[in-house]
């Protein structure tokens, strides 16, 4: 039933203790990740052989699939979560909007910690150096600008996944009725993107591994931090909603 007026709590709000930014589970997470892309780093060599065989580029369809992959990583990914934040808040759709916001915080967070570390590894792309699966100099992505040696990990998958988990996280609490099939869509497209990138040659099998794990964490963990802390400052400014999680404009609470 639709619920209008300052009165009206947000969906699923529940009185809980503020979560810290990092949780022992982000740390589980982390190391399982960690774990996949050491696995994933030893097929790196066979993986790249077999994408760029003339097979599998002379695919239309994996052609096609990657080209949606690509300009979904970047930039479609930032520009989707600002469109849903700008369109739930003119519709007065708070879930529309709340999940767009996350999706753009969890891409901004991800994006940073990615940078830094393609920084700090200063690895390879493998259209630079495809004999090698680790060629890695660490510090070299800081002094080079042409980004040759900023490969791990890959940031179109950690925009992409960082959007997937966002939002799928921010229905689950708000729509739960929806969070499937916003999961299987979402995700969908965060996988299309890393493997666009292992197609087009510009990341290593385990660089997209690295994204997925980085970005997916830092999507949970941006959802989980408002979530346990209801009408913060960021909410307030920028969704509307007020210091108990009440909207401060009348809402609709279903999934538009």
């Amino acid at each position: 039933m639709p619920l209008s007026g300052a009165s009206a709590q947000a969906p699923g709000a529940v009185d809980v203790a503020p979560a810290p930014i990092v949780t022992r589970r982000d740390l589980v997470w982390l190391v399982v990740g960690s774990g996949v892309t050491i696995l994933a780093q030893r097929a790196d060599l066979d993986v790249r052989r077999q994408v760029r065989s003339a097979g599998t580029q002379d695919n239309g369809g994996l052609d096609a699939l990657a080209r949606v992959g690509n300009v979904w990583g970047q930039p479609l990914a930032l520009l989707g979560g600002m469109g849903l934040w700008v369109g739930g808040r003119v519709g007065q759709r708070p879930t529309l909007a709340a999940s767009g916001l996350r999706a753009v915080e969890a891409i901004g967070v991800s994006g940073v910690l990615g940078k830094v570390a393609k920084g700090a590894f200063g690895r390879a792309r493998p259209r630079v150096n495809g004999t090698d699966a680790w060629d890695v100099d660490p510090g070299r992505g800081f002094s080079l600008s042409d980004g040759d040696y900023e490969s791990l990990p890959s940031g179109h998958t950690t925009a992409a996944f960082a959007f997937a988990a966002a939002v799928t996280s921010e229905v689950r609490h708000r729509a739960p009725q929806h969070a499937r099939w916003v999961g299987i869509a979402s995700f969908s497209v965060a996988a299309a993107t890393a493997y666009a990138r292992v197609h087009d040659d510009a990341h290593w099998l385990s660089d997209v591994a690295a994204g997925a794990t980085l970005g997916a964490t830092t999507g949970w963990a941006v959802t989980r931090w408002h979530r346990t802390r209801p009408g913060n400052r960021v909410d307030r400014l920028l969704l509307g909603a007020g210091p108990e999680g009440a909207a401060l404009i009348g809402v609709s609470l279903p999934w538009p």
